[in-house]
């Protein structure tokens, strides 16, 4: 295990990162003084373990954080890191470097790390246990720790040679062991105190348990007795009950009686109300006739009115009935004449269609005799030609080859036209598809910039909702910190409330008083301190004015005063001193004092009171000043010769005669009146604390609804990007499409051209084999004779052929004709007919309206007239009825008058009967209420044998002996003992049990820990022999190191390791008798510097040869040797350095020049240290 790497950042001189690299064997570190090479060694040591401060050449913590220069600011955190190489695996763990970290804060907060995982700094401390790198080690000295070695107690010397033995985990261990020892012990004592209070409580609650049990017992003859008297008491309810059921119904039948009486009367009294009823349905109908004879009358007159409006009416309907007519008869004048017109037409079409008609005869006729002929004359061709086939076999093939290659030449010709018209299509569509391809990649690139823009809109609206939410998360913290101060500020608001109910801060008398409940504490107004208010400037001169007299109760007489006084005295509560409000009368000071600078006022001017309290308050506060400060008041009193009594707004007090008391005390929390203040101040703070937070929940409102509208909007945007993705993808489809398929139409072209021209080529050859073949025919024809007839009937043929074509063209062109002449006089005919339809809707529509006007006139010369004339008979017979009806109605009131009379009188006799009807039943009533009653009793007992677990039959059951009385007597003996027993607990048998088993089980745990303690005692004694064995061992072995290097050193002499105490190897201190060469044995506080430190170098050789540290750290202990010393000195560290890592920090150059690598230390910058490095080797090699 070797020392890999040291990094510093802020530590000491080290401001920036800092890192050294440590190489095997030697490493010197060098510099001129005061560069910082020493910190380095302290740093090591820091990162080790060292907590005292002074050890690192501070005075406290922060010294070792950088503290700034002139040009750079002081730091905020040291920090150091130590990296191992642990390959060998002895510092145990897996990874193959082990980094040591330590950082301090300037607040004074420490924090460790190995690899980087925070732990303890005992944890440090067990990691290097085994390896002679504790705090106390030697493996780094300097020359504070060669003193410090040399001058230390015996005792203190016997650290260092247990760290070397590798004891330091044992001690640790037992450190640990003792502790839980004494932890344990710690327990035990708390467990036997449990044991102690729950054996004083076993007895009481076997006693209480005792009590229930009885109580148990007596509780169940309680029960039985209950039980009895339960039953007895319902037996006789129920015979009371049956008694009295007899009374009940002779009081039903007489009610009965009555009823039928009442039935009677009602039964007469609906007779009459019948008569009545029908009295007044006649009136009724009398009524109903009357209003109808006049809604009769009414109507008929309405009708007459009506009749003289319809008489209006027809005079108008004729008139417009013969308007129309006059209209419609002209309509169709106008009709019959486009029919006249129509029908010239037709005749002369008809006789046009007759004439074309027999010329299509005619031509048809034409037609069929030139294809007669036709046909003739290709028979005749047909059997020239056969007879003269053998003849002109070779000149048909010719013709036949001619004619075939003619045709393919025809048909290619097509092909190529039709090539070029679909080249043509194809160049216009081509054409089509590059202005579509333009217009899609046009409305694409606007779809682009549309989606972009989108997009960044996208991007905005989430980042102002990333800050909206943030906004929301800062609004929620500062939420919660409200809740949680307003939380604590209502529990403290509480608290004093609650202080302010239970008269703290009073003295025990006062307290007393206010929480009497005597029948005069009505009279007592309170304390002095709880009928005032203050403001807070006021506060601290108030409480100093009043000072004990706050306690003071008051009163509203003497009398009431002396029954607080004799109250006091009956319970021993304490003395006050009470202020009755009938004689306490005060006076207010009258001085030129109170119209000075700096003068508030008088005190009682400063508070707020009922003015029922203006004596009390007067005659406390009424002759006090309050200043603003304690040099106005000092200069008043010496204006006004040391006469009044001042109190300042800062707490003095001036009394007369010259006495000043002031200072400080401690802050005023217990105090009546700073609780008023606080408690006010609470709820003011309570307010403004509610009040923002309802303005937070507001805007956090608010910032939830701009969050909505924004995520909404967002998904807008989403939304509309989605569909612009759609259009964007469809726009890049139908682009690719469109050029797929203008380069799909570029290829056809190109296959089409190259088609024409091999279609050309194919023309040509096939023209030339016509030609050949006509070469041949040429010279047939002209060897051959009959050939020249076959061609003039060929001709014969074609010339009946074109007459036949002509014919039949001349026929189809009449036929045509006369199809359209026929359309033509269809549509007339059609044309016609309608308008011969229209003639007759006209009249049809003319016909009613002749006889609506008749049935008119015929209405108003006749109808309308009679009508009028039997309506009037008709008013004059209603007229006379609704007379009759008038009478006939009067008598009817006449009769129903009567009849109320008679109701009236019968109604009384009924309200007679009534009244002795509800005596009768209020005497049932009661009948019913005793029985009820008897019934309740009955019920009653029932429930109670419920309640007590009984049912009738078990009540029945239950054999007492003796009275009712002795009953009764007995229930209340046992009661009273019941009584006399006092409160039971139920649960007093099960606490007896369950503290029973707390006991067994709580001895069983201290039975446990006391086992457990003499193990924790074995354990230490095996850890003790260890340790001795091990510590004893180097003691021998580093014994003889120490005398065999003391005299290579010193070139001769002694050197001895004794102990004080032999036989207390643990407890023993270490000490060394120095002989050096040629002198006596010698004290070590009386060796030169030089013999100083090569006295504990020596010692340090001798300990690495027994066991070799990891690495060493040597701060210039050279520093006192002479040049033949130091290189005895540096011989040794070179036979060392193949086991232990040195490093070195020294001025002397045969040191130096014993090391493999120099580490350069010096202040470029003043105040802040860096760092170089050499190494001889690298140098050597550069020289050679």
């Amino acid at each position: 295990m070797q020392l890999l790497r040291l990094e510093m950042k802020g530590f000491k001189s080290f401001a920036d990162k800092t890192v050294v690299t440590f190489s095997p064997g030697m490493t010197a570190i060098v510099g001129p003084n005061g560069s910082g090479k020493s910190n380095i060694t302290d740093a090591i040591r820091w990162v080790l373990g060292e907590s005292n401060i002074r050890n690192l050449r501070g005075q406290k913590a922060e010294d070792i954080i950088f503290s700034g220069t002139e040009r750079r600011r002081s730091l905020g955190a040291a920090e150091v890191t130590l990296v191992f190489d642990n390959t060998d695996g002895q510092l145990g763990e897996e990874l193959a470097e082990v980094a040591l970290c330590r950082r301090i804060y300037r607040t004074g907060e420490s924090e460790f790390f190995i690899n980087k995982r925070a732990c303890r700094l005992k944890d440090i401390h067990l990691l290097l246990a085994d390896t002679g790198l504790g705090k106390d080690s030697m493996a780094i000295i300097g020359q504070n720790r060669i003193d410090a070695i040399l001058n230390s107690k015996p005792e203190e010397r016997r650290l260092i040679f247990e760290d070397v033995a590798g004891i330091s985990r044992f001690k640790l261990n037992k450190e640990d062991a003792l502790r839980r020892i004494h932890g344990t012990e710690r327990n035990m004592e708390r467990i036997q105190d449990i044991l102690i209070t729950l054996e004083e409580q076993l007895d009481p609650l076997r006693e209480k348990a005792d009590k229930t049990r009885q109580y148990m017992a007596w509780s169940r003859e309680k029960r039985l007795i209950d039980g009895a008297l339960a039953f007895h008491n319902y037996k006789t309810a129920d015979r009371l009950y049956t008694r009295f059921e007899n009374d009940n119904l002779s009081y039903i039948a007489e009610i009965n009686e009555l009823e039928a009486e009442k039935t009677r009367l009602d039964a007469d009294r609906q007779d009459l109300q019948s008569e009545m009823s029908r009295g007044q349905e006649q009136l009724k109908e009398w009524e109903a006739s009357f209003a109808s004879q006049q809604r009769e009358e009414a109507r008929l007159a309405g009708e007459r009115k009506l009749l003289e409006e319809q008489c209006k009416t027809a005079e108008r309907d004729k008139t417009n009935c013969e308007h129309r007519i006059s209209e419609l008869e002209a309509t169709r004048k106008a009709e019959a004449q486009q029919i006249l017109i129509l029908q010239h037409m037709l005749t002369d079409e008809r006789q046009t269609l007759e004439r074309q008609q027999n010329e299509t005869v005619m031509l048809e006729n034409k037609y069929r005799e030139a294809s007669i002929t036709l046909q003739e004359a290709q028979e005749n061709l047909r059997q020239y030609q056969e007879t003269s086939d053998s003849r002109h076999q070779q000149h048909i093939e010719l013709v036949a080859a001619m004619e075939t290659n003619k045709s393919d030449m025809k048909s290619l010709v097509t092909r190529i036209e039709e090539s070029k018209e679909l080249e043509k299509n194809i160049i216009a569509e081509t054409k089509d598809l590059e202005i579509k391809l333009a217009k899609a990649r046009a409305e694409h690139e606007q779809i682009t910039e549309q989606y972009e823009s989108s997009k960044a809109n996208r991007i905005s609206y989430i980042e102002r909702d990333k800050a909206l939410t943030s906004r929301m998360k800062d609004m929620n913290q500062q939420l919660q910190t409200i809740r949680r101060t307003l939380q604590k500020t209502e529990g403290r608001l509480e608290l004093l409330t609650q202080w302010e109910e239970q008269h703290e801060g009073y003295v025990e008398g006062t307290k007393n008083i206010l929480k009497a409940t005597a029948p005069w504490r009505n009279q007592v107004k309170g304390a002095v301190g709880e009928l005032f208010t203050v403001q807070e400037t006021y506060a601290m001169a108030i409480e100093i004015a009043l000072g004990g007299s706050i306690n003071h109760i008051v009163t509203t007489s003497s009398s009431v005063a002396a029954d607080c006084v004799r109250y006091l005295k009956d319970t021993q509560g304490g003395r006050i001193t009470l202020l009755p409000m009938e004689t306490v009368h005060g006076r207010v000071i009258h001085t030129e004092a109170l119209q000075e600078e700096g003068v508030k006022g008088l005190a009682v001017d400063c508070i707020h009171f009922d003015e029922a309290y203006r004596g009390i308050f007067t005659y406390l506060l009424g002759r006090i000043l309050v200043v603003d400060s304690m040099t106005r008041a000092i200069e008043i009193q010496k204006k006004y010769h040391q006469q009044l009594r001042i109190v300042t707004l800062t707490g003095e007090q001036f009394s007369p005669g010259g006495s000043l008391t002031g200072g400080t005390s401690k802050k005023r929390k217990g105090s009546v009146v700073a609780r008023k203040e606080e408690m006010r101040h609470l709820e003011q703070t309570m307010t403004s604390l509610q009040e923002q937070q309802a303005q937070l929940l507001e805007t956090l409102a608010d910032s939830e609804r701009e969050q909505e509208v924004l995520q909404q909007d967002r998904k807008e945007i989403d939304d509309k990007l989605q569909q612009l993705h759609l259009v964007y993808t469809s726009g890049e489809t139908k682009i690719d499409t469109l050029m797929q398929q203008r380069k799909r139409n570029k290829e056809i072209l190109e296959a089409q051209r190259e088609k024409c021209e091999v279609y050309t080529k194919t023309i040509k050859q096939l023209q030339e084999t016509v030609d050949h073949c006509q070469g041949e025919i040429d010279d047939i024809l002209s060897s051959n004779r009959e050939q020249d007839i076959s061609q003039q009937m060929m001709a014969k043929v074609e010339e009946l052929q074109a007459i036949q074509q002509s014919a039949y063209e001349s026929f189809t062109t009449m036929r045509i004709s006369c199809e359209t002449l026929e359309k033509t006089i269809h549509d007339r005919e059609k044309e016609m007919q309608q308008k011969e339809e229209t003639l007759v809707s006209l009249a049809e529509r003319m016909a009613p309206l002749a006889n609506e006007v008749s049935s008119l006139e015929h209405r108003m010369i006749e109808v309308l007239p009679q009508q009028m004339e039997e309506l009037q008979k008709q008013l004059e017979q209603v007229a006379s009825e609704t007379k009759r009806l008038a009478i006939g109605r009067q008598d009817a009131y006449t009769m129903a008058t009567n009849r109320q009379a008679s109701m009236e009188e019968m109604i009384e006799k009924q309200q007679t009967l009534d009244k002795r009807y509800k005596r009768v039943q209020q005497q049932l009533l009661d009948m019913e209420s005793r029985l009820t009653r008897y019934k309740l009793d009955c019920e009653r007992s029932v429930a109670s044998l419920d309640e007590l677990g009984f049912t009738l039959e078990e009540a029945q059951a239950i054999t007492m002996s003796g009275s009712v009385s002795e009953w009764k007597a007995s229930q209340a003996d046992l009661l009273a003992r019941i009584t006399e027993l006092g409160p039971i607990n139920p649960a007093a048998i099960e606490e007896f049990e369950e503290a029973k088993e707390r006991h067994y089980f709580l001895q069983t745990q201290l039975d446990d820990l006391d086992t457990a303690k003499h193990q924790l005692e074995d354990v230490i004694v095996e850890m003790d022999t260890a340790m001795s064995t091990q510590l004893v061992d180097v003691l021998h072995v580093v014994g003889e190191q120490f005398q065999r290097v003391f005299s290579q050193l010193f070139n001769g002499g002694t050197a001895q390791i004794v102990q004080t105490d032999p036989d207390n190897i643990l407890t023993s201190g270490i000490d060394f008798y120095i002989q050096p060469p040629g002198k006596k044995r010698q004290q070590l506080t009386l060796l030169s510097g030089g013999e100083r430190a090569l006295t504990v170098i020596a010692l340090l050789f001798s300990f690495l040869f027994y066991r070799p540290a990891p690495f060493c750290v040597l701060d210039e202990v050279d520093a006192a040797l002479d040049e033949a010393n130091v290189e005895r000195f540096s011989q040794y560290l070179r036979q060392l350095d193949q086991a232990t890592q040195f490093i070195v920090v020294s001025h002397r150059k045969t040191t130096m020049e014993a090391a493999e690598v120099l580490q350069g230390v010096t202040m470029v910058e003043q105040g802040i240290s860096r760092l170089l490095t050499v190494a001889f080797e690298d140098v050597k090699e550069d020289l050679t």
